[in-house]
């Protein structure tokens, strides 16, 4: 790779037009009305092939200053239905604005899901109102097996995926790491969404999918640490929503990066947050003793 060297009088130029363009930048007082805004259910819903109790939480939506935690919704009728039966699920005693599932319940490949919300008891929020949100459960995409890679100039573990990607159909994955069972990838900004838009139809031959810092704790692999992967199949909508949560959470430039905004979800009548059906894969790898 040609390297190009930069002469001091041209630093100088840059630093010049830069300090004319900030003088040249007028002050302005711009009053933004950030309190009393519009109260808005907050969904988050997740359901997969797992057997188990799944959960879909109901909470409302606060000021841009509000630094409690935002109020629950209880009391509310939430319906789940995959196209051939519906099922009314049961909010928690100890978990307000927590609705589950039956512990048996599992969601079913090539199914369409379809969640609805009413009766919501909310300020701000007709009694009349209903909520809603479909997500279509893919079929589960096998991974044959993963790997770790330690990166010395980076100081970092990889961690690489092995799997044929189906030809002719545009798949999305999302990605979670376990070390020693332990969640490792526990909010949206670690966690790895992926397209199969360079590999669509291919085999995967050790396509990255996440990285662990060395110099976290909770990251850091030693030998005989088992690193475990959970793979998910999921939509357009949650992928797009993952990456949109990723984006707002992500470090910006204070000048020249937009105001923050609300991450656009699947939920219908204004309201905020996600319902989601995927399936999921997973896959062990245990660092051999002797490794970094």
């Amino acid at each position: 790779m040609t390297m190009i060297s930069i002469k001091n009088y041209s630093v100088l130029i840059v630093l010049s037009l830069a300090a004319l363009f900030i003088s040249a930048c007028g002050e302005e007082e711009i009053e933004l009305n950030l309190k009393n805004t519009q109260t808005r259910l907050v969904v988050d819903g997740l359901i997969t092939t797992d057997t188990m109790a799944h959960c879909v939480k109901l909470s409302l939506s606060g000021d841009y200053f509000h630094n409690k935690a935002l109020p629950k919704v209880s009391g509310a009728m939430v319906q789940l239905s995959d196209g051939v039966e519906t099922i009314v699920l049961t909010e928690s005693p100890d978990a307000p604005g927590n609705y589950f599932t039956p512990k048996n319940y599992f969601g079913k490949e090539n199914h369409l899901y379809q969640l609805e919300i009413s009766e919501v008891n909310a300020p701000g929020i007709k009694s009349s109102d209903v909520f809603s949100a479909e997500s279509f459960l893919n079929p589960i995409v096998a991974v044959d097996y993963i790997s770790i890679e330690y990166l010395d100039i980076w100081k970092l573990w990889k961690v690489l995926l092995y799997t044929q990607d189906p030809a002719n159909y545009t798949n999305y994955y999302l990605f979670k790491v376990y070390r020693n069972g332990v969640l490792v990838t526990d909010k949206y900004s670690k966690m790895s969404v992926v397209d199969d838009k360079f590999f669509d139809g291919n085999y995967a031959d050790g396509v990255w999918i996440a990285a662990l810092n060395t110099e976290e704790e909770t990251e850091n692999i030693l030998p005989g640490d088992t690193i475990s992967v959970e793979s998910f199949m999921i939509d357009k909508a949650y992928y797009d929503f993952v990456f949109a949560a990723q984006i707002e959470t992500s470090m910006k430039n204070p000048i020249f990066s937009g105001p923050p905004a609300n991450v656009p979800g699947n939920i219908s009548n204004g309201a905020l947050g996600i319902f989601a059906a995927c399936s999921v894969y997973r896959n062990s790898v245990v660092n051999p003793v002797g490794g970094q």
